[in-house]
């Protein structure tokens, strides 16, 4: 099949298009494989998601080439035009307006860091709304921020971006960005000119006109990937919306926590200093309340079965370990309910008795799974409260 022709190529700015349907494969009932004989819709590809939009009045869903022939995923029915027809497609602008502006974005930051620092991009992704990109160097936040300033002066100049096919000859004579080393058919996108010429990279996706159309450029988190970083980057529209998200968050917290938002960070620890000091206060008096427990506990020569409210594993072993001398046979500490089940220890009064060999009897009659030592079971029981309590008043050796 002929090549497609890529209108996106000749103007990254053409929404709307018409073309000849060369083919139509039904995929399912309601999905048909379009064939054209020119497209504007962007294929997925260069690690750019493909272009969405409408392609005769239907759902354009997916974009893929092979061998040169771009291929549309359309929701249609019955009534989607046969080979030979020509239909009209509309992108949705805004998507693609979004995405050149992150992908022009990114050269600009992958031209300074190659430039600066002689880092590589190994690796790049631009979803809808999400921009990763990773070098093959680490940087610090301090280094990003400079990276960042110097790209906004690049948005704010206003550089033209070019986009063409060299021929052999003049592309063996250009220094470029490329993660391949290629050879024939290669698009370049250039930001800027003669002395301006901030960058040159091998680059199949749409690019903006000029730097001012990006807005902003945003380098957000970053972590340290594969001997290298990753960062996170959003630019124009997404940057905007990603702001206007964060501040509209810092102003509701600013309201709840009763400060100015340039007192937020000053607010959260004051909040903080005040839950570890009411912590503080409860663990205490949860001392206090164990005490007063373990002093009230009678001593027995049968079992005792305890239940502990607040289901720390501190509170609920020294419970365990203080009461345990108070009985001859078993010790249990439970925390839970009947709905989803108890956590429990269960200890000894007897140091000679050995819990791993009633371990088995236990988990059957209380619905359990756990196990330990010889001188502690820990688990989890499946039955009720009045169940786990009737097993310990029965149990006997």
């Amino acid at each position: 099949m002929t090549a497609t022709r890529r209108l996106f190529d000749e103007n990254s700015h053409l929404f709307d298009f018409t073309a000849k349907i060369l083919s139509v494969t039904p995929i399912d009932e309601d999905t048909l494989s379009v064939v054209l004989d020119a497209t504007a819709f962007f294929p997925e590809g260069g690690g750019q998601a493909p272009d969405t939009g409408v392609l005769c009045g239907f759902s354009v869903s997916d974009v893929q080439e092979h061998d040169g022939v771009i291929y549309h995923t359309v929701k249609a029915d019955a009534s989607f035009p046969a080979a030979g027809c020509t239909v009209e497609g509309q992108l949705d602008r805004e998507v693609r307006l979004r995405k050149m502006q992150n992908h022009s974005g990114e050269h600009i930051i992958s031209g300074i860091v190659h430039r600066i620092y002689g880092y590589t991009n190994v690796g790049f992704h631009l979803g809808n709304g999400d921009v990763t990109l990773d070098f093959d160097g680490v940087l610090t936040r301090e280094q990003l921020n400079e990276i960042e300033d110097e790209a906004n002066r690049i948005v704010a100049a206003s550089l033209p971006v070019k986009a063409y096919y060299p021929s052999p000859e003049v592309l063996a004579t250009l220094a470029y960005r490329a993660k391949l080393e290629l050879t024939e058919n290669v698009r370049m996108v250039e930001i800027g000119q003669g002395e301006d010429m901030m960058d040159r990279c091998a680059c199949c996706a749409p690019h903006v006109d000029n730097t001012g159309e990006i807005g902003l450029i945003k380098l957000l988190d970053f972590i340290h990937y594969k001997g290298g970083v990753r960062i996170h980057m959003l630019c124009g529209l997404d940057a905007l919306e990603d702001y206007r998200q964060r501040y509209t968050d810092v102003a509701l917290l600013a309201a709840r926590l009763s400060v100015k938002q340039q007192d937020l960070v000053a607010g959260f620890d004051r909040l903080q200093a005040e839950i570890e000091a009411q912590k503080q206060i409860i663990f205490d008096l949860r001392q206090t309340l164990l005490s007063m427990t373990l002093a009230s506990l009678p001593e027995t020569d049968g079992s005792l079965c305890l239940f502990e409210e607040t289901g720390d594993a501190n509170a609920m072993r020294r419970l365990l370990n203080e009461a345990a001398p108070k009985c001859k046979l078993l010790c249990g500490v439970f925390h839970g309910d009947d709905q989803s089940g108890y956590r429990y220890f269960i200890g000894r009064g007897d140091p000679s008795i050995d819990l791993k060999q009633y371990a088995k009897d236990i988990n059957a009659a209380l619905n359990a799974k756990g196990g330990g030592s010889s001188e502690m079971l820990q688990g989890r029981a499946g039955t009720t409260k009045a169940q786990i309590q009737a097993f310990f008043d029965t149990f006997y050796i």
